[in-house]
């Protein structure tokens, strides 16, 4: 019991200076992203989901289109109006549908990913303290040149005898570099096992895209 109690220890003490931590929370990264992907490959209808993305694309590149014809001719606009705001009810509901379907896995892994995530977090904070010890320094200074709510969670610092890093110094902490190594094994995984969303690819809409958000005029307006 006693021996257990020892390596266990003596791998948290491993595990918890870099080189060490960088491979350690890498793994770690890498197999709760195996189980998000393994979840979504068994829970979720990917080729509906897929079908259901490419329609909502196609719907929003329609959309585009009537933004700009509603400037350029007016009453061809209000003829099409009427017909893209029928369908975009029934858009809506698969949209929807499709985004309840994609909860699945979170709804399974949610609390367990808490409570694991908490334990290995405390591995990297000090007791009685909020900042985390340094894990990894990227080449960029995150303190530098990112926001200030970032920068709150990747902060890190440390003072010891052999010499003391401050936050200024650029050094991420566990959750810092969690976020970063989690985004990275996720799109990897993603791409590998094809768990990604399809339907949006080749323009149809992006991340940065604020279109599908904007509300099209009332023909009435006119």
């Amino acid at each position: 019991m006693f021996a257990i109690i020892f390596a266990w220890a003596d791998f948290i003490a491993l595990v918890s200076k870099p080189p060490n931590s960088l491979w350690f929370i890498f793994v770690i990264c890498l197999l709760v992203s195996g189980i998000s992907t393994f979840l979504n490959r068994k829970l979720v209808d990917l080729d509906q989901a897929n079908r259901i993305q490419a329609v909502v694309s196609e719907h929003n590149k329609k959309k585009k289109a009537l933004l700009k014809l509603s400037e350029e001719n007016p009453k061809k606009y209000a003829k099409e109006y009427a017909k893209w705001q029928r369908r975009d009810a029934s858009v809506k509901k698969m949209q929807q549908s499709m985004s309840l379907n994609r909860l699945k896995p979170t709804c399974i892994t949610f609390v367990p990913m808490i409570v694991f995530f908490y334990l290995i977090r405390s591995i990297y904070t000090p007791e009685g303290s909020a900042i985390q010890i340094p894990v990894a320094r990227p080449v960029m200074n995150p303190m530098d040149d990112f926001p200030a709510f970032i920068v709150t969670m990747m902060r890190s610092q440390l003072f010891s005898v052999l010499g003391n890093i401050q936050i200024v110094s650029g050094w991420l902490g566990f959750t810092g570099y969690y976020m970063l190594c989690s985004f990275t094994t996720s799109t990897f995984m993603q791409k590998i096992f094809k768990t990604s969303p399809q339907g949006a690819q080749g323009g149809g809409s992006s991340l940065f895209d604020t279109t599908a958000q904007m509300e099209l005029p009332k023909p009435g307006k006119f």
